[in-house]
């Protein structure tokens, strides 16, 4: 669509507000006003908050082997959900002692309603086993970690827990502090310790010790006594709750009169449950309290409230007991927050100058006040649409700083070049304003077209693009605002200044101007016209170097990453002993890594003694669990304290810890900062017995891989199982299955009593031998069972032993058996979405073939970043029929749009050439860039193509109508490159931890920008011709009005 010359200039809504700078203003101060209040209030978070649809049904069944939990639970519980239609899918995991099945609810589903519903099927089930306790069921809430704090020193295990409940109340009473929750703690436990020659000389079994504190230790309600002066209750108090109490109870009397008591046959312990397990921080017995921040509260705030916590309870602890914060997030989301500021206003700054070269300082000016008045609009809006200022969404701010005033500049651009012509006034900005302003509004509109599938993302990590969508888009639709309304009231009453200080500062752009049009009439135009004499070459030039670049990324030169791996402040170890290993054994290993880590950190302040006494290490939080697993988490200096990243930290531990014997993974690397593994695969079947061939060869696979490690099997989590197989001689004896297990259970995992609530605490009693007599399978060979006469017959003569391997843990998916196969990826030299690929394209026919029904998926990170890569390229390609209609609109032409949609490729060519240059990874974050980038260059491909046929409207001659089109807008083209790179500039050279998440997208759209120049100087002219040699081809036009072009 094309502005009339003579066009009114006195009516639209673009004329009123350039008339009435007082509108302009008003409403300029509204979004102002509004924006600063939203912003002082904002909800600040890590990252956008997961809508997580999973239920999750957990049931606890104390000492069973994961293949009982199995058969009498989790069997059950799936039966009893299958018929339930919101359920997607479900998986379920049987461990020791739990049973957990967690089901995928589809969205379009009240989650509510169907975990009442869920919760109904699983009520009903009436044939758990009997030591199974009452199912859990809830929904997954996706829980925002907000800071640890960390209470250490020499202190007993009980006298620490009380400490850490202390704390945790005391910060609960903090307004702004809300949810706390205590890791590292055992459970309180009263146990009854029996051996067994004391059962056998009072002809006692655990059971009926058990009974007998049940019928001894209670408090029982007796009702009420109606007197005149009202009615008094009645109550039996007999509920023992301390170890003195419960050493009192009567187990058994005797017709003499004497009885016995637990003290004569039992060592009570008031202690911990039996669980194998440590916590240590900085080298010192520990406590963790996690901080998590809920709802709408803000991060920042909630972390700031545990830091005067910290601060203030530091003095008050007891002496040779510390307290530390650990695991900060805040600090992370205020660096992203100060990066932004800091690049906003250096970005700013740099065009401003850019601006003041070619135009007037003071139109320069009022483009730039476009920026705080898109960026506090969006603010206002974002509470609106439910996001808060996150990561996510400041990655979108700092996307859009480069774009959001490209709107500006071709108004403002358009106003200078009518002013140069007919000299300033307020009808000269109104006509320069209305010259573009229809094909630079839908210009804006595509790449808000461009990002809207950003909103409709499917997927566990769909809020990651959403946040970054709504940011952008809304700047964007800010922008029209700003530059329709308010910049040209603005411009139309800001007259030039006529003082001689304006006059110096105006022959700035005068000079500029006088060398950039010298350039064009002598460099660009001349250039121009032979590249449309030669446009075919031109052309297939073009689609070379996109062809070139395009192998560059599929033939592996540059690296494709989803997610990119960016530089930590926290460098994790994992090991993981052979199943069988003393815990003694892995607490010697344990100290030695510990101890690894404590010589490189002083290696590297010995070698630093002259820099302040520099260090690698920070804190170090350590804990061990089942006996044979160890976990380090040691956060680093930060990132400026120190000259060698986390790899490098991780490269040197890991040297420095050698081999440990008996270790079956022992993985150093920097923490991962994503949801799991990089490769996570789960291999299902519905014969069981194929799993672990199958597993061993995708587990032989990935070890080819270079760049793949801390593979884990599934398959090799077994472990030695003692099972009994009762003999024909226990029936004789009136011995069933059931009574013999249960014996042996008592024995060795306890005879649950009771349960006693102590303050918050509630304690379970637990009844069964002494530790001693209970650490060996002779133990178990030895002892003795009653059988249903009364009679005590050794184990050995009613069941048979044998020993075989089981899995530690089972995991089913959707009703069949599976196997998950796990590993970590070096994403600089290898990418994991190939690593999977070729897996499941070149391994798994195979193995389907040697093994029918087997099926391998994507699990985890793979799993979810597919999913959520599958919406948004769908979402892409459906957007671009929205862009064609755009396009289509403002052209009034079914074939134009083409042209400009044809060059949307191209602008990945120089995003790939500047990843080459920086030596990065095409990753999920370089192709947001490239969407911005995509906006710009249609956006200044449709206002090239409405000059082009504006002129031509005008009568001139087709080549002519071209080539000055390119000319007429070469200015305005280049301001636009220009602002954008010099406005990313900042973050480009950004060397802070920071900052590496998001310089990907700015790579993509600053070297991007510059390429897009050239594409649209000179691609979009060559491509406008061809359009025109396509429609002679199809005799829509004749061949004699091409001739001036094809002959100059």
């Amino acid at each position: 669509m094309t502005i009339p010359e003579h066009l009114d200039t006195r009516r639209g809504i673009i004329p009123w507000f350039a008339r009435n700078s007082v509108a302009a203003n008003l409403l300029m101060i509204v979004i102002l006003c509004v924006g600063i209040g939203s912003a002082l209030n904002i909800q600040r978070t890590l990252q956008p908050d997961f809508e997580i649809n999973i239920i999750r049904i957990t049931v606890p069944y104390p000492g069973a082997t994961p293949e009982e939990v199995e058969d009498g639970v989790i069997l059950k519980i799936e039966e009893a959900l299958q018929d339930i239609d919101a359920i997607e899918s479900i998986e379920s995991t049987a461990d020791e002692s739990l049973a957990t099945i967690s089901a995928d609810i589809y969205k379009d589903y009240d989650i509510l309603a169907v975990m009442d519903e869920i919760k109904s099927a699983v009520d009903g089930i009436v044939s758990f086993p009997e030591q199974a306790e009452r199912p859990i069921v809830k929904r997954l809430e996706f829980q925002k970690h907000t800071v640890n704090v960390e209470l250490y020193g020499d202190l007993d295990e009980r006298s620490l827990k009380s400490l850490g409940e202390q704390v945790k109340q005391e910060m609960l009473q903090d307004p702004d502090i809300a949810f706390v929750q205590i890791n590292g703690a055992r459970d309180f436990e009263i146990s009854i310790e029996i051996p067994e020659h004391r059962l056998l000389e009072y002809q006692l079994t655990l059971s009926d010790v058990a009974d007998a504190i049940r019928r001894s230790s209670l408090d029982l309600p007796g009702g009420t006594i109606k007197t005149s002066n009202g009615n008094i209750s009645l109550r039996t108090q007999g509920q023992a709750r301390q170890q003195q109490e419960f050493e009192r109870l009567v187990v058994k009397s005797f017709p003499d009169g004497t009885r016995l008591t637990l003290a004569d046959i039992a060592t009570i312990n008031d202690g911990f449950e039996e669980v194998d397990g440590f916590a240590y921080f900085d080298g010192k017995p520990s406590l963790g309290l996690q901080v998590f921040s809920v709802g709408s509260q803000d991060l920042i705030r909630v972390a700031e409230a545990v830091s005067r916590y910290v601060e203030n309870k530091r003095e008050q602890l007891p002496e040779g007991v510390e307290i530390a914060q650990f695991a900060d997030i805040s600090y992370y989301l205020k660096g992203r927050m100060s990066m932004m500021l800091d690049n906003l206003s250096m970005g700013a700054l740099l065009v401003f100058v850019v601006l003041s070269l070619f135009l007037n300082i003071k139109l320069a000016f009022w483009v730039m006040v476009g920026l705080p008045i898109c960026f506090l609009g969006t603010f206002a809006l974002m509470p609106m649409v439910d996001i808060s200022l996150n990561m996510l969404s400041l990655f979108g701010f700092i996307l859009v700083l480069g774009i959001v005033v490209d709107d500006a500049i071709i108004i403002g651009e358009s106003a200078y070049a009518e002013a140069e012509k007919s000299g300033h006034s307020v009808d000269t900005v109104i006509k320069g304003a209305l010259r573009v302003a229809t094909p630079a509004t839908f210009g804006v509109l595509t790449t808000i077209m461009a990002f809207s599938p950003t909103l409709f993302a499917s997927g566990t990590f769909a809020p990651f693009p959403e946040s970054v969508g709504w940011v952008v888009i809304l700047c964007l639709a800010f922008s029209l605002v700003e530059s329709k309304w308010i910049l040209p009231a603005h411009l139309a009453h800001s007259s030039p200044g006529t003082g001689p200080i304006w006059q110096k500062l105006d022959r700035i752009p005068a000079k500029s101007n006088a060398i950039l049009s010298n350039f064009v009439e002598n460099t660009y135009r001349p250039f121009i016209k032979r590249a449309i004499a030669q446009r075919y070459i031109t052309g297939a030039s073009f689609t070379a170097m996109l062809i070139v670049t395009v192998g560059l990324v599929a033939g592996g030169v540059v690296h494709f990453v989803m997610i990119p791996e960016v530089p930590g402040d926290f460098v994790q170890a994992n090991l993981e002993m052979v199943e069988g290993t003393p815990e003694e054994e892995t607490r010697r290993a344990f100290e030695h890594m510990d101890s690894s880590l404590r010589k490189v950190n002083e290696a590297y302040s010995a070698a630093h003694a002259n820099d302040d006494n520099r260090a690698l290490i920070s804190h170090v939080a350590a804990f061990g669990r089942g006996g044979r697993h160890v976990t380090f988490m040691a956060e680093l200096t930060k990132n400026d304290m120190r000259d060698i990243d986390g790899a490098e930290i991780a490269r040197r531990w890991r040297e420095e810890i050698g081999d440990i014997p008996g270790a079956k993974v022992l993985a150093v690397s920097i923490a991962d900062q994503q949801m799991g593994p990089s490769i996570s695969l789960k291999i299902s079947s519905p014969h069981p017995e194929d799993l672990t061939a199958a597993a061993s060869q995708v587990e032989n696979a990935l070890r080819r891989y270079e760049g793949v490690y801390d593979i884990r099997n599934g398959a090799s989590a077994l472990r030695d199982e003692i099972v009994l197989e009762i003999l024909p001689e226990a029936e004789t004896l009136g011995l069933s299955s059931a009574a013999l297990g249960q014996q042996i259970r008592d024995a060795f995992y306890g005879a649950e009593a009771q349960r006693v609530q102590r303050g918050n605490d509630e304690v379970k009693v637990m009844v069964r031998y002494p530790r001693d007599e209970r650490a060996a399978v002779s133990d178990l060979q030895n002892m003795f069972i009653r059988s249903a006469e009364g009679a005590f017959v050794p184990l050995s003569n009613v069941a048979k032993i044998t020993i075989q391997p089981a899995y530690t843990t089972m995991t089913r998916i959707d009703g069949e058996r599976s196997i998950s196969v796990t590993a970590q990826a070096d994403k600089s030299r290898v990418e994991p979405d190939k690593v999977t690929s070729s897996i499941l394209k070149n391994l798994l026919p195979g193995l389907q073939q040697r093994y029918p029904g087997l099926d391998i998926k994507l699990s985890g990170e793979s799993e979810e970043v597919g999913t959520l890569m599958v919406s948004l390229l769908v979402g892409f390609a459906l957007a671009l029929f929205g862009i064609y209609g755009l396009l289509a609109i403002p052209l009034r032409s079914y074939l134009q749009p083409l042209i400009i949609m044809g060059v949307i490729p191209f602008g990945i060519i120089g995003a790939v050439f500047g990843h080459i240059v920086t030596d990065l990874s095409f990753s999920m974050m370089s192709f947001f860039g490239v969407i911005a980038l995509s906006g710009v260059v249609v956006n200044d491909s449709l206002i090239m193509v409405d000059f082009i046929n504006s002129a031509i409207d005008r009568g001139e001659r087709l080549i002519d109508a071209v080539v000055d089109s390119g000319c007429q807008r070469f200015r305005a083209i280049l301001l636009t490159s220009l602002t954008t790179f010099f406005g990313l500039l900042p973050m480009l050279m950004e060397d802070s931890l920071q900052a590496q998440f998001v310089i990907p997208m700015a790579v993509s759209l600053g070297f991007g920008i510059i390429f897009a120049t050239v594409i649209t100087l000179i691609l979009i002219p060559c491509l406008y011709i061809v359009l025109e040699d396509v429609k002679v081809l199809f005799g829509s036009k004749s061949a004699r009005e091409l001739e001036p072009a094809l002959s100059e």
